[in-house]
């Protein structure tokens, strides 16, 4: 029997180390910096050598060839570098090396956009590497720091530690992201609620504690994003007065990254943050994973430039105009079904259930019924005819006259 929503008895697993930030005057964020400097300064170098440096007396300080390891798997996890299974090559993703650059330049701005972008590709499942971490894991098509940052959007722009133990970490489906906020508004204005939502482990110490810090540490990229205080014990003196929330400076980049327009348009407020959420890709192949998970990130002046899908007032519904080659392109066509794909920028904005007008078929609405991460930079959206459109002449001039 499956188990009820928001109630699998699981959390999120992600790597043990912190996020590399050189603008985070803090030792820990500077040895985690420095640590991946010497991965890049290995590009397609030998993985062996790397371990055998970090044990010798060269090293700024010591580590063994398991800690070597585990600062691997976490940069990996952030989609800077890899190293395949069975291989002994280091290599730098072009996404890593677009985020030592800015580094270099000391352009805390792009350094933010990189991260941000790479980090919200991570699906929670990891790499195609064998065993799964759990069976929610392995069966998990959800963006964890994606979903958390518009999971923040949508609650105020932040989350309290008591939230992200009780309800967020256990959510692993993007079915479950709409309850997850609604639970969570639930018990804000209902704290003695609270007991409702159990903890999914027995001990709060340990592995849980451990893993969920990284998660808070990595989708801050080290406190740079995300800022924190414990000023009110909302949840009652027994749960910690931790609370995160989203840094003033980088709320914009976060809001664009998530899919809005750099200027305001009609379509960036259309849809709860977390109903625009795209399932995570699936992958057998582990160097398909992290040429996913590492590919460039397009500048923030291309997003800045994307031509975003004008949203209209049809029948009292919002819909979006979609045209071909601009928007979109026709994947498959069937009687009643279709799917598009187009850029993440573009199509992020539109979520499950919305309506659209494709220019290829100004016969009928369509609503949208599935939305995946196709790539890094492209979804797809699955679509099942809806509306007829009866009076065709407004639709045709937003089209210029016709078919486009």
């Amino acid at each position: 029997m499956a188990p009820l929503p928001l109630q699998t008895h699981d959390f999120w697993r992600v790597n043990s180390y912190g996020y590399p930030n050189p603008f985070n005057p803090d030792t820990k964020s500077q040895e985690a910096w420095g640590t991946f400097c010497s991965f890049y300064e290995n590009d397609k170098g030998s993985y062996s050598s790397l371990k055998a440096y970090w044990e010798s007396h060269k090293a700024p300080r010591k580590l063994d060839s398991h800690a070597v390891e585990s600062w691997k798997a976490t940069f990996e996890e952030f989609g800077l570098l890899y190293v395949i299974s069975r291989s002994n090559t280091i290599t730098v993703t072009p996404a890593g090396k677009q985020f030592h650059a800015a580094a270099q330049q000391h352009n805390e701005q792009d350094f933010v956009w990189i991260g941000l972008n790479q980090l919200f590709r991570y699906p929670v499942s990891g790499p195609p590497r064998g065993r799964s971490k759990s069976a929610a894991h392995g069966e998990a098509d959800i963006l964890p720091y994606r979903f958390l940052h518009s999971a923040m959007r949508d609650l105020g722009d932040y989350f309290w530690w008591t939230e992200l133990e009780r309800i967020f970490c256990r959510v692993f489906s993007t079915s479950e992201a709409r309850p997850a906020i609604e639970a969570i508004r639930h018990l804000r204005a209902n704290p003695s609620d609270l007991e409702k939502f159990p903890l999914p482990v027995d001990k709060r110490k340990g592995a849980f504690y451990n893993s969920l810090n990284q998660v808070a540490n990595h989708a801050g990229m080290n406190h740079l994003v995300l800022s924190q205080d414990d000023e009110s014990e909302h949840y009652g003196p027994n749960e910690s007065r931790r609370r995160h929330f989203i840094n003033r400076d980088y709320l914009s980049l976060v809001s664009v990254a998530l899919g809005d327009s750099t200027t305001p348009t009609d379509c960036g407020g259309s849809a709860m943050y977390v109903d625009r959420l795209p399932t995570a890709p699936g992958f057998d192949d582990e160097q398909a994973y992290f040429d996913y998970l590492g590919a460039a990130v397009p500048s923030l002046t291309a997003a800045g430039g994307t031509s975003a899908p004008q949203a209209i007032t049809l029948s009292g519904d919002t819909v979006f105009i979609l045209k071909s080659g601009e928007h979109f392109e026709s994947v498959s066509v069937a009687e009643r079904e279709r799917t598009v794909q187009g850029k993440t920028l573009t199509l992020c904005r539109i979520a499950r259930n919305h309506r659209v007008i494709l220019s290829t078929d100004l016969n009928w609405t369509y609503l949208v019924t599935g939305k995946d991460l196709t790539g890094p930079n492209t979804v797809k959206l699955s679509l099942r005819r809806a509306r007829p459109i009866t009076n065709m002449e407004p639709i045709q001039t937003l089209f210029g006259g016709g078919d486009a």
